[in-house]
């Protein structure tokens, strides 16, 4: 890392802690208005990121040991959030009931749930291996919980990304150094890459083709392929496109009969479109293609 950088990071991590210090400095001797507590409260996740995201560069970046500032941030730190709680949770506590009658339970509940809140279990991290069909799931759930989650530095939810993804998706971005400007370039290049609503809908009107077994008298295999069949039809209606099922079954069957040339002539016909191709113009062009190759045998 050159000495420029080094010494911008250096001051910018100066700068968080400066602003941790007036925190702390606010909360043992300010006023302490609810108003104005609440407002500092939630500016110190951005002085957290301000700090982690400097710190993080400087860990990853630099052969010099930061370890030892990173302890003094962190114990500095979490008491000022600490104490942050303990002030503002009070008020929590004892906001009164709308109706202050006993005979109002749920009310009651409401309260006594704010006391004690109950303890959710915890989301585990999505995972995606490129599988077409698992992406917009994937992409809800590490969107909603890291991609926007604005308690975590860039270099954070690279470091998340990173473990979230698996095989072929993960080497897509292998190569780019885990910094702050890079994450935005990965999630940039995986959703370019995958969030192909054409390519989606395709993958799930080819499994609606692919039918499981089913033995005569099974019902686990039954079940099977009942699931198999709602799962992709949720998906495709999911997906809201300006096409009806039938013709995505269709249009998979058609293709599936006619010789490769024919097949990528179509991908390349369609690729202009960001539309899901009808039924009725994939006839259109296998009409055409089919007038052109008599023409050919004329000549």
């Amino acid at each position: 890392m050159d000495s420029t950088r080094r010494s911008q990071l250096v001051r910018q991590r100066a700068v968080a802690k400066s602003s941790l210090t007036r925190m702390h400095t606010f909360i043992n001797t300010g006023e302490r208005k609810l108003n104005e507590l609440q407002v500092r409260y939630d500016e110190l996740p951005k002085i957290y990121n301000k700090f982690e995201t400097a710190q993080s560069e400087l860990e990853l970046s630099d052969d010099n040991d930061f370890s030892e500032e990173r302890q003094q941030f962190e114990d500095h730190f979490f008491p000022v959030q600490a104490r942050f709680n303990e002030l503002l949770q009070p008020v929590v506590q004892q906001l009164p009931s709308r109706h202050n009658s006993p005979t109002h339970s749920v009310s009651g509940n409401i309260n006594n749930s704010l006391r004690s809140p109950i303890k959710l279990p915890t989301i585990a991290l999505p995972t995606f291996d490129g599988d077409t069909c698992s992406w917009l799931q994937y992409i809800d759930t590490f969107e909603t919980l890291i991609v926007k989650n604005i308690a975590l530095s860039n270099v954070q939810k690279f470091h998340y990304l990173v473990a979230s993804l698996k095989l072929q998706a993960k080497d897509l971005i292998s190569n780019l150094q885990i910094t702050h400007e890079n994450f935005i370039v990965a999630w940039q290049l995986v959703t370019q890459r995958y969030n192909n609503k054409q390519l989606i809908a395709m993958m799930h009107a080819k499994h609606l083709c692919q039918m499981p077994h089913v033995k005569k008298g099974d019902t686990s295999s039954l079940r099977k392929l009942i699931n198999h069949v709602s799962s992709h039809m949720n998906a495709l209606q999911a997906l809201q496109l300006n096409v009806s099922e039938q013709d995505l079954i269709l249009n998979h069957l058609m293709l599936a009969t006619v010789d490769t040339e024919t097949q990528r002539e179509w991908e390349l016909h369609t690729t202009i479109s960001t539309a899901e191709p009808t039924t009725a113009e994939l006839i259109t062009f296998l009409e055409l293609r089919c007038q052109a190759v008599e023409r050919l045998h004329i000549i």
